[in-house]
Parts: C-alpha cells; structure tokens; sequence
C-alpha cells in the first residue's frame, strides 16, 4: 500500500545520498547491486549486521530468492552458495558475506571447490574490518563493562585488512578492492561478466572501519 511504497522511496533516497560517501557505505553498495542484478540471480546473504540494510534494497529479487547463508552460526555462507550453485548451476550466483564472516567460512576450500568443479560465484564482501556484530554484543551483555567505559574493544577489529582479492586470483579468479563509491556499479559488472565467463569473483568494497 501508500505505507509500504513511501518506505521504499525513503530506503532508496538513503542510498542515493551516499553515491559519494567515502569510505562506501552499506547502502550505496546495495543499491547499486541491486540495479545490476540479472533477473535470475540467486542472492546468498551472510552478512549479519548489513543483512536488513541490504534486503531494503535489493527488490528486484524474485521470489524464492535471497537464501539465508548461516544456520545457527557462521561459516556456512559460501558452502550454501556453492549448494545453490550446483542447485541451479545455469543461474548466477551471489554470496553477499561480511569481512569477519568470511574468516569463518572454509574459504580455500570452497574456492578451490568452485574452481575445481566449474561453479563461478560471485563474492561481494561488505568489508568494514572487523567483527561489528560481536563489537554490538559487549554493551548490550556488559553495559558497564571495562570495555565500554574504556572505549577499548579487543578482538573485534580486522587490521591491517588483507588483500581479500588476491585470494580469488590465486584461484584463476577476478578479484578487486573496490574504496571509491563511483567505482561500485562498475566493479559489480566486472564480477558478473567474470561469473558468466566461468571465473570466481570476488569484490572486497571497502566500508567505514567498525573501530
């Protein structure tokens, strides 16, 4: 209804006001995902604290579609993936996955399965160098805790961030590091025409660090 589509409007007019945001932000990436998607795209999210922000956008999704990427924990997005993948292995396939999920993932192992076995996905990491959803959890347990009075938040930052594209590469496939918003769209289109072409892909778009 009237509700439902002034919403949408409002989700689609934050996103357009951080076309220049530097570093990326959230929603400008899904945005700009979402004008990209091909109309049979399978969409994989383990993104956690992205996860509302980029559903918001992305409504050009057909149903059935996007598959969840974690099953009471984290690790499992790329290995759903790759199940969708081999599901619907004539569709494009996207993992949309956060920095600090990523280490969780088998990821040389799923890489190496996607390589081996001719299963391109295209990986779009929501990279904002760190473990935000653990970072969230400590005021909301220990609101008095040393770690809030402190500002001090240990094991929850991802830094020196590591060359994430380089890794896809070691696979035969296309990385990128993406840090200039006006390059999102662009760098999206290069994943999906790698996808098409038979390589994995990985885009690391570099966001506002959680610390």
């Amino acid at each position: 209804g009237k509700r439902h589509e002034e919403r949408v409007r409002a989700w689609k007019d934050e996103a357009l006001a951080c076309k220049q945001k530097k570093p990326i932000d959230t929603r400008w990436v899904a945005h700009e995902l979402n004008q990209v998607l091909p109309a049979d795209a399978l969409v994989v999210d383990e993104t956690i604290t992205h996860r509302l922000v980029i559903l918001s956008q992305l409504d050009r999704l057909r149903p059935g579609t996007p598959f969840t990427g974690h099953l009471g924990g984290l690790g499992t997005g790329l290995g759903t993936a790759l199940g969708v993948k081999a599901a619907a292995p004539e569709r494009p396939v996207i993992a949309l996955i956060g920095d600090g999920t990523f280490s969780y993932n088998p990821v040389i192992a799923a890489l190496g399965f996607a390589q081996e076995y001719g299963m391109p996905i295209l990986i779009v990491m929501f990279n904002n160098f760190g473990y935000l959803s653990m970072k969230r959890g400590i005021p909301a347990y220990f609101p008095d805790g040393w770690a809030v009075r402190s500002k001090t938040f240990i094991g929850t930052s991802i830094v020196p961030s590591p060359d994430y594209a380089a890794v896809a590469r070691a696979f035969d496939g296309y990385g990128e590091t993406v840090e200039d918003p006006s390059e999102v769209r662009a760098s999206l289109e290069r994943g999906l025409k790698a996808i098409a072409e038979g390589r994995l892909a990985l885009l690391d778009m570099r966001l506002q660090p959680v610390i």
